[in-house]
């Protein structure tokens, strides 16, 4: 069984995993949402005070990509961190992984990997010091933690180059890219005034659908993690899905790859799942961490049902999701605003934060996934 609680983390991602192996409990954190004023931010903050001191070990800590609202939280956890927090090992791709070694200028690194220079944190060790990346060919790399097989699914070696000229140069104070994935205000979308007008069907529709063409979506960490019982999520990060689709359709099985939840990618961007991703995936259960969108004008509005762009999760998408063939899916939410909760109202089936909290965690067990309580 893997336990996964999707942290409030705003616009962001933090994600606490748990499971067990011969009788001890292991984690990984996945990313840590925006920082504030160099602080934690609150949902890692509170969750890490709720763990006792003397069992704050993580075995893997990633970074998933450089976007401040998936590495702000975790370069202030390393900045500060918590008494008792240690991280076994860490996967963060930075500027170093960017060109082949040989062709390097001087060494260059942003904040992060400063820090965990400075503090000696086993960093990428799995693959020799080298960029965590699928290869041109072959399968996807496999790689193992203690009870859990990890399939990595992105980047690529194109995505990670695409990267090199959107890094951002070096800062004395801040190297943190100021690109948050913030589309602004959660309130702003007014479910009273959408009802049934949102045409899902023609959202749905896979000719609607563009790719994602961000250089730093591009070069996130995506994998999928599987337990000892076959229990299957895939964290999707921010990636492209167009990496994602390639990298399962190479495992081999020559039909769609079953995962028990998808962390849905890039908070539900309608450019980042793609038809051809969801024809290669098995999947019913899909996590979507956000907590809204802007507010979009009536002008705006129309366009986003028209085109499914729009607030975080983007109505295409989640209409590719839920008309796909197959069983109604079920959506969980780590935020109840106005652009989450319109889906209850649907023939969907749903699951939110408990009244008057925020974030949500399951339990993720082969063929089913169910609420847990939250620690």
């Amino acid at each position: 069984m893997i336990r996964v609680e999707a942290l409030p983390a705003a616009e962001g991602d933090c994600l606490w995993v748990e499971w067990t192996h011969a009788g001890r409990s292991h984690r990984m954190l996945v990313d840590g949402g925006s920082k504030s004023r160099a602080r934690l931010p609150e949902g890692l903050a509170d969750r890490l005070d709720r763990q006792p001191v003397h069992d704050r070990r993580f075995d893997l800590v990633v970074c998933t990509h450089i976007d401040t609202d998936h590495i702000g939280g975790l370069l202030a956890l390393f900045t500060d961190p918590p008494e008792g927090f240690t991280a076994e090992e860490v996967w963060f791709n930075c500027r170093d992984h960017l060109l082949p070694a040989d062709l390097l200028g001087p060494r260059q690194g942003d904040r992060l990997a400063e820090l965990l220079r400075a503090r000696g944190v086993a960093w990428n060790t799995r693959t020799g010091g080298e960029a965590v990346m699928v290869p041109a060919d072959g399968a996807p790399p496999v790689f193992h933690l203690p009870g859990l097989r990890l399939t990595v699914l992105s980047p690529d070696r194109e995505g990670l180059e695409k990267l090199r000229g959107a890094w951002p140069e070096p800062a004395a104070e801040d190297p943190v890219p100021d690109r948050p994935d913030l589309l602004g205000d959660p309130r702003g979308v007014d479910p009273d005034e959408e009802g049934a007008c949102i045409p899902w069907d023609e959202l749905a529709d896979d000719a609607g659908y563009t790719r994602d063409d961000a250089p730093h979506n591009g070069s996130s960490i995506a994998f999928c993690v599987e337990d000892a019982t076959g229990a299957r999520v895939l964290f999707g990060a921010d990636a492209h899905a167009e990496t994602l689709a390639a990298s399962l359709g190479r495992l081999g099985s020559g039909h769609p790859y079953r995962v028990d939840l998808c962390k849905v990618p890039h908070h539900g961007s309608a450019h980042n799942m793609s038809p051809a991703l969801l024809d290669a995936l098995d999947c019913r259960h899909w996590l979507i961490s956000t907590h809204g969108g802007r507010a979009l004008s009536r002008r705006a509005k129309e366009a986003s049902y028209r085109y499914g762009e729009g607030a975080h999760p983007s109505l295409g998408a989640m209409a590719r999701i839920m008309l796909r063939p197959g069983p109604r899916p079920t959506l969980w939410f780590n935020h109840r605003v106005p652009s989450t909760a319109r889906y209850a109202e649907l023939d969907v089936r749903t699951a939110y934060p408990e009244p008057g909290t925020e974030g949500i965690t399951v339990l993720v067990e082969r063929g089913r996934v169910t609420r847990a309580p939250s620690p």
